[in-house]
């Protein structure tokens, strides 16, 4: 229809004037001289194809069948070939300063495991405080003001050796103590821009968006109230959701130890395979004679001097049936000056997660013997050797002392127990001053924290205290991967404009646009989808979100920015949204319901005082 299709409309009853004034409204409209009002809750398709894109991501991740660092480059690419992101921002996140902190963070970590200035930690604790509670919200206490200052993960596993030494010397069950540390770190994090990956994504965020970024304490508000009331729930609420008292309980939630135990030729070792297991305390899985299986296994299979037996039992029993000298250990250690037993634990970036025992060449040409694995492994059989390990596997080791710690640090796991140790050859506080500098330096603003933090790692490098061709090759790249991935995906959610449409939607569907209100929900969805996927995830995905629905509300985008971070760190709930509490969750053991009957009242607590204190601090526009 063009101009010279119009027709002027005949007004029935008005006057000419009045019919004039129809007519050349009615005009502006077809015409859009007034233009209509733009129905801003509607997709097109790049904004369409960039939702379903990260929807789609979100659910691979939750399948948890395919490693994280792959889903997340798949899906760049995917972005890349949808036209969704340009091709120079493909690359963008590699000059993120949240990449690069959080990088940096991890060699710092590195640094601070190999000087064991902590491990003198565990004694001063037990000799300050007497009763279990005192000890578990000490242990606790430390493990959030570290975690303030590093990754979640290094925090945790800086303090893993300490919990254990402490539950040792105190007689107390480690599961009491394995799970609120987990929690306490994770809270930790919410006090300061470096405490974890979410703070610093949506620091960055704010700095896209306003043109100035976090400070390095402005977390510190929210972070304090949050880490100070959740801290108050561990200490009230987790003697009693962790109450670990029965003793039929605790047999059936310890973990179960693997080892090769070999047959006296004393002549009194069990006949048959059910002997044996009650004389052990545990299951006989194969049986070796003569360098052969021997197969099948029945009740009646008669036992002979020398078979070497698999057994899977738990680790006291195991202790105490290898005391009565009817079986001896089928496992070789290195015995000597020098001689130390240790145990640790498999973490998630390490780089045996996965083999089998016997494929570990870095143990044998050290001369380190796998004396036994504590796992949750479902499938035992073969050999010791044959058993592949999983992320919290505890390894058995028995060698020499320094050797046994450079393996540990070359394959990505950390020490949690320690029998027949000689003192470490290093124990050097320097490392700690200089990130404590760091630290200071970023805090009062003479610095960003990547280059404050980019200072300390050069300084640990000239200092001969970080090696950095082995801490390159011990990082955790998935994260890092993942983070670079994910971060111009992040971008494209807000570039495409549908975030803006997101934002809109929500106001529309919401009831009422209270500040109140804005900020309970986004921090709800937020502590919502954690637990499904990654933080760093959960971050990238809300926080464009989060800055048009502040935008669209007419209120502070730093106020919801603040609630995208404390829900993307809260998972308390399951023990696989965050690596933390999955290593927790093999370290314990616990049982998946350990997991919400601690957490549903640190998460709510954490949801209320969040958006509360959120609200009071961050409600004026910044």
């Amino acid at each position: 229809m063009g101009d010279q299709d119009w027709k002027p409309l005949k007004v029935a009853g008005k006057s000419a004037a009045k019919t004039a004034f129809a007519n050349r409204l009615f005009y502006d409209f077809v015409f859009q001289r007034i233009p209509f009002r733009e129905d801003k809750t509607k997709l097109n398709l790049d904004q369409s194809l960039i939702l379903i894109l990260l929807l789609a991501l979100l659910a691979v991740f939750a399948l948890d069948r395919f490693r994280v660092e792959l889903v997340a480059a798949s899906g760049l690419a995917a972005g890349v070939l949808l036209g969704l992101v340009p091709f120079n921002k493909v690359f963008s996140g590699l000059a993120n300063p949240a990449v690069i902190t959080v990088l940096e963070i991890l060699l710092i970590v590195q640094a601070l495991q190999n000087s064991h200035l902590l491990d003198r930690l565990s004694g001063i604790l037990s000799d300050r405080f007497r009763s279990p509670r005192s000890l578990v919200v000490a242990i606790c206490l430390i493990g959030a003001l570290l975690s303030a200052f590093m990754n979640n993960i290094g925090a945790f596993a800086l303090m893993l050796p300490v919990a254990f030494s402490v539950a040792r010397s105190a007689a107390i069950d480690p599961r009491t103590m394995i799970m609120p540390l987990s929690f306490s770190t994770l809270l930790g994090g919410l006090c300061t821009v470096v405490g974890t990956p979410p703070n610093l994504i949506v620091s960055e965020a704010l700095h896209a968006s306003t043109g100035k970024p976090f400070d390095f304490l402005a977390f510190a508000p929210t972070g304090l109230a949050v880490t100070a009331a959740g801290l108050a729930v561990l200490a009230v609420w987790g003697p009693r959701a962790l109450a670990f008292a029965a003793p039929e309980r605790a047999r059936d939630s310890h973990r179960r130890t693997v080892t090769e135990v070999l047959v006296s030729s004393d002549g009194h070792a069990p006949a048959t395979i059910p002997q044996a297991e009650i004389a052990l305390g545990g299951v006989v899985h194969t049986i070796v004679r003569s360098g052969k299986r021997v197969f099948p296994l029945r009740p009646e299979t008669r036992l002979h001097p020398g078979d070497r037996l698999l057994v899977e039992a738990d680790e006291s029993l195991l202790a105490e049936g290898l005391s009565s000298g009817t079986f001896t250990s089928g496992r070789s250690s290195m015995r000597g000056q020098g001689e130390a037993r240790i145990q640790a634990v498999i973490l998630p970036n390490s780089v045996i997660a996965g083999s089998a025992v016997g494929n570990i060449i870095d143990f044998s040409e050290r001369g380190i013997a796998v004396l036994a694995v504590s796992t949750q492994s479902p499938r035992v059989e073969g050999g010791l050797d044959d058993l592949r390990l999983s992320v919290g596997d505890v390894l058995h080791l028995a060698g020499d002392h320094d050797e046994i710690h450079d393996a540990i640090a070359d394959a990505g796991l950390v020490e949690v127990a320690a029998f027949n140790q000689v003192a470490p050859s290093s124990r050097s506080v320097w490392p700690f001053l200089t990130f404590a500098a760091g630290i200071a330096v970023a805090a009062f603003g003479a610095a960003p924290p990547e280059v404050a933090y980019g200072g300390v790692v050069t300084c640990l490098l000239l200092g001969r205290a970080l090696d950095l061709r082995t801490a390159l090759a011990q990082l955790n790249w998935p994260i890092i991967v993942l983070l670079v991935a994910m971060l111009p995906l992040g971008g494209a959610v807000a570039g495409t404009g549908a975030a803006t449409t997101i934002a809109h939607g929500l106001l529309h569907a919401l009831p009422w646009s209270s500040p109140m209100v804005l900020t309970l929900g986004v921090l709800v969805l937020a502590v919502a989808i954690t637990p499904f996927v990654n933080n760093a995830t959960t971050a990238v995905v809300l926080a464009p979100i989060a800055i048009e629905l502040a935008d669209a509300a007419g209120v502070s985008p730093a106020m919801l920015l603040m609630a995208v971070a404390i829900g993307a760190s809260s998972d308390f709930l399951t023990p696989f949204g965050h690596h933390n509490n999955t290593l927790a969750y093999a370290l314990g053991p616990y049982r998946f319901r350990d997991f919400p009957r601690l957490g549903w009242p640190l998460t709510i607590t954490t949801v209320l005082i969040g958006s509360a204190v959120s609200l009071l601090v961050w409600r004026m526009p910044t």
